[in-house]
């Protein structure tokens, strides 16, 4: 209940007042009877294992689970019947209990967006094992932590996805508490070496979406325990990223929510072209008018304006300045979420000039998700543009060795070619752009660097042959907009940095 309220049917149910009214009357609720009310209501549809609802009417206190039995009767009585005849309060058999999912006139008051939910369960090792075991509880503690810095998608606490196990839930039954995704995996030794598999499940469908295994040596439990928690936030995320945008374009476009708008959105946001670009800023606007405390859609929205500046004929005014807003909004509603910030960040320096406020605000981005590619990738951009170019070339590597199957893979290297580039690094600039090409034939960025670098060399042929994909690609495009577009940074970066790529391109023949 974000705002304190939330409404089913005929009911409201005020967690500030801690009142439960039917069409405007008080109904009296003991306390213990209140508290499953409102655990069950916020759920929002989806079951409440009897753990969970026991935890909350009777924190810290140990009972027998007949009295949950008591007090859900209670309030079944005091509820009396649905429209249907049907309880509102309905037994998920083996699980626990839900409410039915409020309908688009029931919807409760608050947030709209309902992020995906992931399970870590517990690893699987041999019963007489303790070592394997302690190791275990590591991997699955440590993933927990850091799946949990993402705010795109919610994570089940470790108590409550022990349990699933304990109670031996098999996906339909943990499905039905709401959870979408499953994390699992087993850890077998061999004489000093350790074996840890690891598989990525969509729920609802039992589909093994992602599996990786990790070989290791027993004597270096933590070097080797950071390597797993880094290479599977490295696949997870990205995997549930796909997932989520392949369910968004299997619903009719009239049951899209602002969650579904936003991921919609996320393949169109990365086109060059004008068409695919308008687009995108249409349904971020979309996911921000059904939700306008929708932190990541305002951050992307704001993002997709800026992206007119560096793909487009350049941005507008009115593009400049909501894009700004957008951004201000996003961190108010986001404050907590480090990718938020970042492309924030980004904004704020493309269309306000606020390039010091950018880089602090990357670097806290940074500290506070180390393992998010695009936190790391704009951070290594902007100090690529304005900043510490060593450290931008790490971070690109970084990002793009921690998940080499991110959707903008091809950002990171064209970034470590770019990088390059700026450092006279010719011949490396060119190898990192060749590799981007190869990942999306359609991305600009790779193919000015690419020219530039050619120029430099003195292959011209080569670097007009760039050109030429340049500008099939993106007529528009001249040397005055690369201009334009580098007015962005800071002096003295734009001379040494910036130039190098003018000066490349003018070799290469893009026109002026």
């Amino acid at each position: 209940m974000p705002d304190g309220h939330t409404t089913f049917g005929p009911f409201v149910l005020d967690g500030t007042a801690r009142v439960l009214c039917r069409d405007g009357q008080p109904l009296p609720l003991g306390q213990r009877a209140f508290d499953l009310l409102a655990a069950l209501a916020d759920a929002n549809g989806a079951a409440v294992d009897k753990d969970t609802l026991m935890s909350r009417a009777w924190p810290g206190l140990f009972v027998e689970e007949a009295n949950l039995s008591v007090q859900i009767a209670a309030l079944r009585k005091a509820l009396g019947k649905r429209p249907d005849g049907q309880e509102w309060i309905a037994t998920v058999p083996r699980v626990g209990y839900r409410l039915p999912r409020f309908s688009d006139s029931e919807a409760p008051r608050g947030p709209s967006v309902q992020r995906p939910v992931v399970a870590v369960l517990p690893f699987a090792t041999p019963p007489d094992d303790a070592e394997q075991a302690y190791f275990a509880d590591g991997v699955v503690e440590d993933l927990i932590t850091a799946l949990s810095r993402f705010k795109t998608f919610a994570v089940v606490s470790r108590n409550t996805a022990s349990s699933y196990r304990e109670r031996g839930l098999g996906p339909e039954e943990i499905t039905a508490l709401g959870v979408r995704y499953l994390l699992e995996g087993t850890i077998r030794r061999r004489g000093p070496q350790l074996r840890v598999s690891v598989q990525l499940i969509e729920a609802e469908t039992a589909t093994h979406l992602w599996a990786q295994q990790f070989d290791g040596d027993g004597s270096e439990l933590f070097a080797f325990l950071d390597r797993i928690v880094e290479a599977v936030i490295g696949f997870v995320e990205p995997e549930i990223r796909k997932a989520e945008i392949e369910r968004a374009r299997r619903k009719h476009p009239g049951s899209l929510d602002a969650y579904d708008h936003y991921l919609r959105a996320l393949p169109l946001f990365r086109g060059t072209s004008a068409e695919v670009r308008a687009e995108a800023i249409r349904l971020l606007e979309e996911s921000v008018r059904l939700d306008p405390g929708f932190a990541t859609g305002l951050a992307y929205a704001a993002w997709a304006y800026e992206r007119q500046e560096t793909f487009g004929l350049g941005a507008t005014p009115t593009e400049r300045a909501r894009g700004l807003q957008l951004a201000e909004a996003a961190l108010v509603a986001g404050s907590d979420d480090p990718l938020v910030g970042a492309i924030s960040g980004l904004v704020l320096m493309a269309f306000g000039g606020q390039w010091q406020r950018c880089l602090a605000m990357m670097g806290e981005a940074v500290a506070a998700n180390p393992n998010n590619p695009t936190v790391l990738s704009l951070t290594a951009f902007c100090n690529m543009m304005f900043g510490d170019l060593d450290f931008a070339r790490d971070l690109y590597l970084k990002a793009f060795q921690a998940s080499p199957g991110a959707l903008d893979n091809y950002e990171l290297l064209v970034g470590v070619g770019l990088s390059d580039l700026f450092k006279h690094e010719y011949q490396q600039a060119a190898d990192w752009s060749l590799r981007s090409v190869a990942a999306n034939g359609d991305w600009l960025a790779a193919y000015w660097t690419l020219a530039a670098a050619y120029a430099h060399l003195g292959r011209i042929d080569e670097a007009r042959g760039a050109v030429t994909a340049i500008r099939e690609r993106a007529p528009h495009l001249r040397v005055s907009s690369m201009i334009r577009n580098g007015n962005r940074f800071p002096q003295p970066f734009r001379t040494e940095r910036h130039d190098v790529l003018i000066d490349g391109l003018r070799k290469a023949g893009l026109p002026e």
